[in-house]
């Protein structure tokens, strides 16, 4: 088998298409990320929603009282102010009231009351000229009578202090007819005794009219709604709070969900997946294998469990492999993976098995002379193997080996490690042995080492009629994906597909094996045998 003829490689319009579809996101991406992380959006608003309604129920009960206070004066109180109802700014005036029902003199008058003088709130009650005074308490009738307290108190305060100008202002004019009575006194008869008499006169009518004011002064406010004692408390509220936890913990559930999905540069899905290798389709979506409980060992589900979810993907990947054959030959199939542990030698095993099932025969080759693993999950020898019959130890008849039970299917292990792999998967020997094992097989699969760490499958892909790229959902990143495709594309691999294992089967877009089932005579329901 020759060397395949080199296609031009278009790297730079593909690294900007990549680049285009890494900026995309649409609302299928955010249903995505809310969808995959909502365990982790259900944890959090769950720490805080339920903390905040235990701690509400748990907090000891508090009531308030409210009282109303009005500073609009009495038309009795204003009857003799010729100002009557001019305020230059009622705002300003109601917060100055305000300020003074909080005064020291004010909690003092409340102290002498009660015997102590919390403090409480004030507030104007929309544009008008009420205060609504509102004492706090886990006491009920403590609460409202704290209320009823400082409004009272607030109102003593500003009648005596309205009382008190009245005085100081009849002191000043009474001071002012003694002494107009003294130059009366003293002035002699004529027109300027008649004047002093006539000015006398008119502050004699002031006082007169200051004892009347006086006697009616309020001192601009009046309780008109005193406080009654509250019969629910204000706090706590559990049901307010709850909802209010429980949306402040969704907002910021979805934010440490996003976050993370910012911060989590792994390919998660086809999508991801296609977006990062453009134009390089997901052959297969292998949801994970609850059953493999030890990773380090090996486990053939197609073989354990043929009528699992991941049995049936396998068989899916099979039929699209298939497929690609219709239109090209794919004799000599590579499997690799960006990175060790992804999952390439598990997936080739099954493929492999699939592929035999379905009537064609099948050689595995173990090229990967670095961490050969694929012999073991047959159970077979890895003495002899493929560097035997390349140094010329054995034939290569000699060196395969069949696979119990499965009577199409053919191993050529990887044999004893080489010091230098890639030199001996350049050889014209290796041409040359992949040659007769695709005169002997229908397909021929090589398990071939990941791209990154070493060159061993770029060096393979000239030998191959077609690559398939293996990654695992939630691990392989996105820029080690993009940099595998990238790398087998300068060297013109024969990149066919890609297979992500460990998605989700709640989002695989479809792909619900373990619902898709048919009725066996036994009656056991099993997925549909491809």
């Amino acid at each position: 088998m020759g060397q395949r003829r080199r296609r031009p490689a278009r790297h730079y319009h593909r690294r900007v298409a990549l680049e285009d579809h890494a900026r995309e996101f649409g609302l299928r991406d955010y249903l995505r990320v809310v969808t995959g992380r909502k365990q982790l959006i259900i944890v959090v608003t769950l720490l805080v929603t339920v903390p905040a309604v235990v701690l509400s129920l748990l907090k000891t009960p508090v009531y308030a009282g409210q009282a109303e206070v009005l500073l609009q004066p009495k038309t009795s109180e204003t009857l003799f102010d010729p100002n009557s109802g001019v305020r230059a700014d009622p705002a300003r005036q109601v917060q100055n009231e305000i300020r003074i029902l909080s005064s020291a003199p004010v909690r003092d008058a409340v102290r002498a009351q009660l015997g102590s003088a919390p403090k409480v709130s004030a507030s104007a009650i929309g544009t008008t000229d009420i205060i609504r005074v509102t004492a706090r308490s886990t006491d009920p009738a403590r609460a409202a009578s704290l209320s009823n307290a400082y409004a009272t108190s607030y109102i003593d305060y500003r009648r005596k202090q309205a009382v008190d100008d009245v005085l100081a202002a009849g002191q000043q004019v009474q001071a002012k007819i003694s002494e107009l009575q003294k130059q009366i006194d003293t002035a002699p008869t004529g027109a300027q005794k008649d004047s002093l008499i006539q000015a006398q006169a008119l502050f004699k009518q002031r006082l007169d009219q200051l004892q009347v004011d006086g006697a009616l002064k309020q001192g601009g406010a009046q309780l008109v709604t005193p406080a009654v004692v509250p019969t629910s408390p204000v706090e706590p509220q559990p049901l307010r709070t709850g909802i209010v936890a429980f949306l402040f913990g969704l907002v910021l559930g979805l934010g440490l969900a996003f976050l993370r999905e910012f911060l989590d540069d792994s390919v998660k899905s086809k999508d991801d997946f296609e977006r990062v290798a453009p134009g390089l389709p997901v052959l297969g979506l292998i949801p994970v294998v609850s059953a493999w409980r030890g990773k380090e060992t090996p486990y053939l589900v197609s073989l354990a469990d043929s009528t699992s979810p991941a049995a049936e993907a396998y068989r899916t990947l099979r039929t699209s492999v298939q497929f690609l054959g219709l239109d090209q030959p794919m004799r000599i199939l590579q499997i690799t993976s960006a990175n060790p542990q992804e999952g390439k030698t598990t997936t080739l095993a099954n493929l492999a098995v699939a592929l035999a099932r379905s009537g064609s025969t099948v050689a595995i080759v173990c090229c990967d002379l670095r961490r050969p693993r694929v012999h073991e999950f047959f159970g077979l020898s890895n003495e002899v193997g493929f560097t035997s019959v390349l140094l010329g130890k054995v034939g290569l008849a000699a060196a395969m080996q069949p696979v119990p039970e499965q009577p199409r299917l053919s191993l050529l292990a990887s044999g004893p490690l080489p010091p230098n792999p890639s030199e001996l998967l350049s050889s014209k020997r290796t041409v040359e042995v992949l040659g007769s094992l695709q005169a002997e097989y229908d397909i021929v699969l090589i398990d071939a080492p990941p791209v990154l760490p070493v060159t061993d499958a770029l060096v393979l892909s000239g030998r191959v009629d077609a690559t398939l790229l293996v990654a695992v959902a939630g691990a392989t990143t996105r820029k080690e994906a993009a940099r595998a495709v990238e790398l087998l594309r300068q060297v013109d691999a024969p990149l066919v597909g890609a297979v992500l294992n460990g998605v989700d089967t709640e989002g695989s877009y479809g792909y619900a094996y373990q619902s898709y089932r048919y009725e066996s005579p036994s009656g056991r329901r099993e997925p549909i045998q491809k």
